[in-house]
């Protein structure tokens, strides 16, 4: 029974719902509607490991973002896999902050959408039937073993099969990958 309490505490299983946000602005701006991509909501679970403070964090979430490109309204729909560590700080379960980082693989479960346009006589195609690779970091406070509320800044770098460490480095500082803020919130069982 012990060893059973002990693995509870090891791991934990939840449900974490949020929005993708364009510009994180700490006003009011974060929560209007032209502001905000999409939503996502799924399980998520947390494992500790034996050192203090350190764990995981992977999720299995639905998420559904708009966007409009030259006029063209395009709908998204993805299974995202963020796997992240973390660290705590804390006071037990009573309430602490964290900090996380990790990759996060995303696969189109929507349309088969491709779409063009031309931009100083450059033809573009687009696919978003492929997954893609990106990277999180976030941050967040817990209050109570149940309740929890961060954010999450998101660089996309590849599709998922041109992933590499120097092409996440490069994605950061360029300004032409898509980036976007989450604001989330997590319920622990």
């Amino acid at each position: 029974m012990t060893m059973a309490m002990h693995a509870q505490d090891l791991l934990r299983f939840g449900v974490r719902g949020g929005f993708d946000i364009q510009d994180m602005k700490f006003d009011e701006k974060v929560f209007k509607t032209e502001n905000q991509l999409g939503w996502f909501i799924g399980p998520t679970i947390q494992v500790s490991l034996p050192v203090a403070g350190l764990g995981l964090d992977i999720a299995g979430l639905y998420d559904q973002k708009s966007t409009k490109v030259n006029g063209e309204s395009i709908k998204q729909k993805y299974l995202l896999v963020p796997v992240n560590a973390r660290l705590t700080l804390g006071f037990g379960n009573a309430a602490g902050i964290f900090v996380a980082a990790g990759p996060q693989f995303a696969f189109n479960i929507g349309d088969d959408v491709d779409f063009e346009w031309t931009h100083n006589d450059i033809e573009n195609t687009f696919q978003l039937k492929k997954s893609a690779f990106s990277v999180n970091l976030g941050a967040g406070l817990f209050l109570s073993k149940h309740w929890e509320f961060g954010f999450t800044y998101n660089v996309a770098v590849s599709s998922t099969a041109d992933a590499s460490f120097d092409k996440g480095v490069d994605a950061i500082s360029d300004d032409t990958k898509p980036k976007s803020w989450q604001i989330y919130a997590t319920y622990f069982f």
